[in-house]
């Protein structure tokens, strides 16, 4: 005879394997995205980091754009397999949380001038940083809390040691970062 705590503690189980099972799926769909955001990254702060500031965004701006793109081409790909209408709002919510952090990174430059060139590339990454260990921290993504994480370390690490090559730091830390937690997301 199977009592009451029995029950509860099968139930229990399913809704664990259910969750491990929806998270693992998740982490597999986000992994992609990652991957494109640490290539780019990595290509934009590596450029960054050798060119004189005014060729800057002739390797930035194709970057993130290319970016953008793929980002939401992946999301139209991959969500919703046989739902175009969930296809198409995943697509969407990516495209609209790209804007908001891209939106959010130009205007706050825009409004506190960065005194230097260091403060300006260090943002964005610490804004990213941010952003992934919120996602983990709320326990949406719990991994994300350590790429978050590990993005921040490494970008601090760069402005104390060597604050005159943050772009390879934030090149190797969060474009490395965003690659090695894409493929680590891959295999969850």
């Amino acid at each position: 005879m199977i009592t009451s705590g029995d029950a509860q503690d099968a139930l229990l189980s399913v809704a664990q394997v259910e969750r491990r099972t929806r998270l693992a799926g998740a982490y597999s769909h986000i992994s992609g995205h990652l991957l494109l955001a640490g290539i780019a990254w990595v290509i934009s702060y590596t450029a960054i980091g050798v060119l004189p500031v005014a060729y800057w965004s002739l390797v930035t701006v194709p970057a993130a754009a290319a970016a953008v793109i793929g980002n939401f081409l992946l999301s139209r790909r991959t969500a919703g397999i046989g739902d175009p209408a969930g296809r198409n709002g995943t697509a969407a919510r990516t495209l609209w949380l790209t804007a908001a952090c891209v939106a959010f990174i130009a205007t706050t430059d825009l409004l506190f001038s960065p005194a230097s060139l260091t403060s300006y590339l260090a943002f964005p990454a610490l804004v990213m940083a941010f952003v992934y260990a919120l996602i983990g921290g709320l326990g949406l993504m719990p991994r994300f809390l350590w790429i978050g994480a590990a993005i921040f370390a490494v970008t601090i690490a760069g402005l104390l040691l060597t604050p005159e090559a943050i772009a390879f730091w934030i090149a190797a830390g969060g474009g490395g970062g965003l690659v090695l937690g894409g493929l680590w997301l891959r295999k969850a």
